[in-house]
């Protein structure tokens, strides 16, 4: 039994001995395995590191586009994640772990490029989409684009969007875009656009029922708004589109201040977006309004460019509470505004001080020219809405007044038809009371319509019907941006701010539309900049500081 069991025991132990050097051997085997594997590992590292590297060098616009984000966001992602560990570590307390983190420096991740670190990698990508003539493709790729948005710092995605938003035919990436780049809600007829207005917005976005926009409206929009001061688009509550048969746009004023709500209006019809300001009856394709003569300074211009600029104007105006335009400000000095109230005794004997000459050229006695003042008091204190551009009302009206004034003066020397015919005949140079008419805010008078400044000293109408008539300087209308700055001061600031902020979309420098007076003004005091002498540079970006 004894020799059995050393027997068995000599046999155990050569057994053992016989299995080391197997087990050894597996050992080294699986080290070899994993030296294979991390070899492995690292030539597929490699691999990708030098196809990364041919796709930043030698691949499409899109390919490079792609690679470079890729190796930006693993940048980032590995920078985040060291973060987070450090403030882990700070937290248990190992201070060491920490100074050893923020002591190395950043250093490309494994299997991207390595001679290119984050800030070369942003570098790379700006350069690209300033250089690159083929970015449709980009700007067609949904998933991309939000990459740009997201993932890239925000000057480089800003000089980015600036150069991609010209071929993105999403309307929806476009809204996403301009709220990104600008800050600017553009709503549409989604109620889900709608979301971040404030509550006044939100009630005016109900009652308008805003359309929905092409890509070309909000391209438009897009290029005007590189533009303009941000600390300007800061204002702005949200942009609408209301009516897609017309032209023009509004800012919404209230209690005597405009929201940051306003709408642009453009002909769906004209996909460009280019509907050009012209003088009147200039030829289909073209709008009139804005232009009486091909001098005027905002002539051949694009309504849609100068419109968004110019509401704009009336937002930053209202917000400073009417006192860039309003009673008192340096602004009226420029053109000699003069104001009076819509008063209708006031208002005839200011028309009246504005007639050249005598009334009607001499041809009335004084007994019919109280009847008139009489007549035209009288007719002022109607609703003006009645008779807003029918003439043919207005004279009817004016002859019953006329008749029962003549009855009520008693005067047998006065024949009354007679006297309608002098008081109604439109091509009197001196007529008092087609003047009036044509000159109530009702009828747009801030147009020269029909030669309706004929005969004046000094032209006199009213801005909008149940405010202020105004008087200016005809020197100022000689040189003027359109004869659209003359409705009311609010509406020459506006079309200052207009033609100097949207100058470049012309094709001009900024200034370069603006009347010498106004731009003095705008410049002195700090609405722009001076502008370069002829030869010179253009003028930098500006940034307003009086929003």
């Amino acid at each position: 039994m004894a020799e059995n069991a050393l027997v068995q025991s000599k046999k155990t132990t050569k057994e053992g001995a016989n299995r080391a050097p197997k087990k050894e051997a597996d050992k080294t085997v699986a080290k070899m395995k994993g030296m294979s594997t991390k070899k492995d590992a690292a030539t597929d590292k490699s691999a990708q590191a030098e196809q990364t590297t041919q796709q930043v060098d030698k691949g499409t616009t899109k390919q490079q586009v792609t690679a470079l984000l890729n190796v930006y966001s693993d940048q980032a992602s590995e920078r985040d994640n060291a973060r987070v560990s450090a403030i882990l570590s700070f937290l248990k307390g190992i201070w060491s772990s920490i100074k050893s983190f923020f002591s190395k420096k950043d250093k490309t991740p494994t299997g991207m490029t390595s001679n290119l670190n984050k800030e070369e990698v942003l570098a790379k990508l700006v350069e690209l989409f300033q250089c690159s003539d083929n970015l449709a493709e980009i700007a067609a790729d949904a998933d991309l684009m939000h990459r740009i948005m997201t993932e890239m710092p925000v000057a480089e995605r800003n000089s980015a969007l600036d150069c991609l938003y010209n071929d993105v035919g999403d309307p929806a990436l476009l809204i996403e875009m301009i709220d990104l780049r600008f800050g600017v809600t553009v709503i549409d007829s989604r109620a889900e656009t709608h979301d971040k207005l404030n509550d006044k917005a939100k009630a005016i976005a109900l009652k308008e029922k805003p359309l929905d926009w092409t890509a070309a409206g909000l391209i438009e929009v897009y290029k005007v708004y590189t533009l303009l001061p941000q600390s300007d688009l800061d204002l702005i509550q949200c942009l609408m589109h209301l009516d897609d048969k017309s032209f023009g746009g509004a800012a919404y004023g209230y209690s005597n201040s405009t929201t940051g709500v306003y709408y642009v209006n453009y002909l769906a019809g004209s996909e460009t977006m280019k509907e050009i300001v012209s003088p009147r009856n200039d030829g289909k394709g073209k709008v009139s309004g804005h232009s009486d003569h091909s001098s005027d300074r905002r002539n051949n211009t694009i309504m849609m460019d100068m419109t968004t600029a110019h509401e704009l104007g009336h937002i930053v105006d209202g917000n400073a509470g009417w006192k860039i335009s309003g009673p008192g400000s340096s602004m009226r000095n420029v053109s000699k505004w003069e104001e009076t109230p819509d008063v209708p005794s006031r208002v005839v004997d200011e028309m009246i001080k504005s007639i050249a000459g005598s009334p009607y050229d001499g041809t009335l006695t004084d007994a019919e020219l109280k009847i008139a003042k009489d007549v035209g008091i009288a007719y002022l204190a109607q609703d003006q809405k009645s008779y807003a551009g029918k003439w043919g009302s207005a004279v009817t009206a004016l002859t019953d007044l006329v008749e029962s004034a003549v009855e009520k003066s008693a005067d047998a020397s006065i024949d009354a038809d007679a006297l309608v015919d002098k008081l109604t005949n439109k091509t009197c140079d001196t007529n008092l009371l087609y003047h009036l008419w044509r000159a109530q805010g009702a009828n747009s008078s801030h147009y020269n319509h029909n030669d309706a400044m004929r005969g004046m000293n000094r032209p006199f109408h009213q801005g909008y019907a149940g405010q202020p008539w105004f008087t200016f300087d005809l020197s100022a209308w000689n040189d003027k941006i359109s004869c659209y700055q003359f409705r009311c001061p609010k509406e020459e600031f506006a079309e200052t701010y207009a033609s100097y902020h949207a100058a470049p979309a012309m094709g001009k420098k900024k200034g370069e539309m603006t009347p010498k007076g106004l731009l003095d003004w705008f410049v002195g005091e700090g609405y722009g900049e001076v502008i370069p002498e002829s030869g010179s540079s253009e003028v930098e970006e500006e940034k307003s500081t009086k929003s």
